[in-house]
């Protein structure tokens, strides 16, 4: 019985063939007639079938470019999400199926409604969550609580476990949003519907965000107000914290340790992350308190039988005023002795906020040093007032004058209320004689100064020739703009024509 299972296929393919060359001619005849049949009935089906595909794949892209990317697109000034890109396919491509079933293969479509009706109630309870994430994202997309690129916070049971992150896609099923940790974070529509939710970004593209800085009672709070004002102003250069609304800084509530003040700014979320904003805020008030003598305030349960460090230095105090100064970086290389002799030479000024410290071209043969607040430097331009830079505590400016005795070359106002030190030229004459490299960083300085003003006055001049040529677009236009691309610029060209001939 084994020889046999191991020859009978080897046998039947023999015979197969074999009959098939005996019977070879009306096999071959009865095969063409056939063929020739199915071929026929494929090439016909197929071709009316790739007809409808093909319109169906046509009208849902064209409603995709012209309608969701073209018209809805440019209104929202928003890429538009997949979920009614997809809503709008699987209608068209329904519709395609059904005329297929009834040109193609002349079926009844009732009775394929009726059926597609009664599994749909099968799969309809298999798959509630699904179904019910799927039409909360339709509610979503409808209601548009929030769109792609918006900063939400989803609220949880705790403050603690709340979500703050940015919308990067609203499919069928979920959405999906990005941490501040730079992490993909999945959330179920329907969950999402559930809950609170907080738009950063709604009704303004900017949000505001607080951060509480704790500093001793012996501080004056109009001391510490202007030195926590002139840190988060500086702060303001930083791409995405805004200078407009403007930050502030508020006495927020007492504590054991100290005064809490509540420094207020607004950022753009678009080009700053919260968390990335509270590093640059933190890093620039830290600064400016540290340079400014002001150290934040620390617990008060230690009890001491000596009497304590001090901690905080005051301006006033000429102790204290050594110290601050001997910390900046113009002064940081000298000896005690020599400093001994500059200090009785330099000169108080204090200035409101808003107030000129020096102007463009006038004569100067002195340098300041920034010891208090924050100070705004501008250039004088025909065309208007173009701002370089800000000057914080610690830093040192009008270099240029004492090197060369040039006039001065920017404006320099108080940001805030400020307190400068001013030192003649003839006081510091002896030290730049003595000491090469203090004399190098005064170059280095003046150099990069100069610099910088050429810079901003050349950024000033193209931001100007950039809003001549062009000027925003109402939605309206965009979609004019986006349908019929010469649409505004011929009607712009010939109301100028118009203008011309009149």
């Amino acid at each position: 019985m084994n020889f046999v299972s191991r020859i009978w296929l080897p046998s039947a393919v023999f015979v197969a063939f074999l009959l098939a060359l005996l019977n070879r001619e009306g096999l071959y005849d009865q095969f063409v007639v056939n063929g020739r049949f199915v071929t026929e009935g494929l090439f016909t089906h197929g071709v009316q079938i790739g007809a409808w595909i093909s319109a169906a794949f046509l009208a849902n892209r064209l409603i995709t470019v012209f309608f969701w990317d073209g018209f809805i697109g440019a209104l929202s000034e928003r890429p538009v999400t997949r979920l009614p890109k997809d809503v709008t396919g699987i209608v068209i491509f329904s519709i395609a199926g059904l005329a297929i079933a009834s040109t193609v293969f002349h079926q009844d479509t009732t009775k394929i409604i009726a059926a597609s009706g009664a599994v749909s109630i099968v799969v309809g309870l298999a798959l509630r969550t699904v179904i019910l994430d799927l039409f909360m994202g339709l509610a979503i997309h409808v209601d548009r609580p929030f769109k792609m690129g918006d900063w939400i916070m989803v609220h949880q049971n705790r403050v603690e476990t709340h979500i703050i992150a940015e919308i990067i896609e609203i499919n069928w099923r979920t959405t999906r949003l990005r941490t501040t940790a730079n992490n993909m974070v999945v959330v179920p529509n329907s969950k999402l519907g559930e809950t609170i939710v907080t738009n950063y970004m709604e009704p303004t593209p900017h949000f505001r965000m607080e951060l509480d800085f704790i500093i001793d009672f012996e501080v004056s709070a109009e001391r510490a107000t202007r030195v926590l004002t002139a840190g988060i102003r500086a702060a303001c250069e930083h791409k995405g914290i805004l200078a407009k609304p403007e930050p502030e800084v508020r006495m927020k509530e007492s504590s054991l340790n100290g005064m809490v003040y509540e420094v207020r700014y607004f950022i753009l979320p678009k080009d700053i992350s919260p968390n990335e904003s509270r590093h640059e805020v933190n890093q620039t008030v830290l600064e400016n308190l540290v340079h400014s003598g002001i150290m934040p305030a620390q617990s008060k349960e230690e009890v001491t039988l000596t009497r304590g460090k001090q901690r905080t230095l005051d301006a006033s105090l000429n102790e204290d005023l050594y110290q601050l100064l001997t910390r900046t970086e113009l002064f940081r290389s000298l000896s005690a002795g020599e400093f001994a002799k500059v200090f009785p030479q330099m000169q108080k000024r204090t200035l409101a906020e808003g107030e000129v410290l020096y102007a463009q071209g006038a004569a100067g043969d002195s340098l300041f040093v920034c010891l208090e607040g924050l100070l705004e430097r501008f250039v004088e331009d025909p065309k208007g007032r173009v701002k370089v830079d800000t000057l914080r505590a610690g830093q040192h400016f009008g270099v240029a004058s004492v090197l060369d005795g040039a006039a001065r070359s920017t404006t320099v106002t108080a940001g805030t209320e400020v307190l400068v030190y001013e030192i003649s030229k003839a006081a510091i004459a002896p030290l730049l004689e003595q000491h090469d490299e203090l004399r190098d960083l005064l170059k280095k300085g003046a150099k990069q100064a100069a610099k910088q003003v050429r810079l901003k006055c050349e950024e000033a001049q193209r931001a100007k020739q950039s809003k001549a040529k062009g000027e925003k677009k109402t939605a309206m236009q965009k979609v004019m703009q986006s349908f019929f691309p010469g649409f505004t610029k011929s009607d712009k060209n010939k109301g100028d024509e118009g203008d011309e001939q009149k």
